[in-house]
């Protein structure tokens, strides 16, 4: 696709700008929106997957807040170069959006530099943000853990919303991503040990994978949970001088909790 151009609401207009510090004071007030501000499109051409960006916290009062992208694992791992393009947003003087497409490196020869949960499709990376890249990065905070199912801020049949680039889909040149709408199908969600993926109601396809599911919690997004597959069924059939495979999507998403994301940066800061 080539260059931009798509106006920008008002209400953007406190976007930040990020380099490789990262500021949460950008936000829009607008919960919807703020999950979408967040949210990017990794490909190397062939593959193609959603990843956002999270501001964790600084080590000291001193040293600012960084960036990391968050994204399932298979959307890096299925990567076979060295790099890939993530692609950026830039806010211009006239309220604009434009396209900003920037090279990332993901490995250093063998070695993956993101880091991936043991078990589970969600992995962390630190990232450098170019200074003129519009970014409202997540919170960390606002990365749902056990606590917040325990007391239910999220249950069953809560409505979600996940930011996401559905067969490389991009709702406008500028690159911002397809909001979608669903629901969480899973009970119980707790323990967490025994539930560390949830179903989400939403038509999902390929390129989806990595995006955030987010509900709405005193007016800001909160994490849910990470995309990462979907659920189908398989129907075979044999004729005498034929075998057939038919795959139907189910219409479910399958996530891994968003504790795990948690657990998944926070081994990432240790290394």
């Amino acid at each position: 696709m080539g260059a931009h151009v798509w106006n920008a609401r008002t209400i953007f207009a406190a976007a930040i700008l990020l380099g490789a510090a990262a500021s949460t004071n950008g936000w829009s007030g607008e919960p919807v929106e703020d999950l979408l501000a967040a949210t990017f499109r990794l490909t190397d051409g062939e593959h193609s997957g959603t990843c956002f960006i999270v501001s964790v916290p600084a080590a000291s009062a001193t040293v600012p807040h960084k960036c990391v992208l968050a994204t399932a694992a298979h959307v890096l791992d299925q990567m076979d170069a060295d790099e890939c393009d993530l692609i950026l947003r830039s806010r211009t003087v006239d309220d604009c959006y434009v396209r900003k497409v920037v090279s990332i490196k993901i490995r250093e020869g063998q070695r993956d530099l993101w880091t991936a949960h043991p078990d589970l499709d969600v992995a962390a990376m630190p990232i450098d943000l170019p200074a003129d890249a519009t970014v409202a990065p997540i919170p960390f905070e606002l990365i749902a853990d056990e606590s917040q199912l325990i007391n239910r801020t999220i249950r069953v049949g809560q409505e979600t919303w996940i930011s996401c680039f559905p067969a490389k889909l991009e709702s406008n040149e500028a690159g911002w991503p397809v909001l979608r709408r669903g629901s969480i199908a899973s009970h119980p969600l707790i323990p967490l040990k025994a539930n560390k993926t949830i179903l989400i109601d939403y038509k999902v396809f390929g390129g989806d994978s990595g995006a955030p599911i987010a509900t709405i919690v005193n007016n800001r997004p909160l994490i849910v949970g990470v995309a990462s597959s979907m659920q189908q069924q398989t129907d075979r059939s044999t004729l005498p001088f034929e075998e057939r495979v038919m795959h139907t999507p189910m219409g479910l998403s399958i996530a891994v909790q968003s504790a795990y994301l948690r657990d998944t940066i926070t081994q990432m800061q240790q290394k």
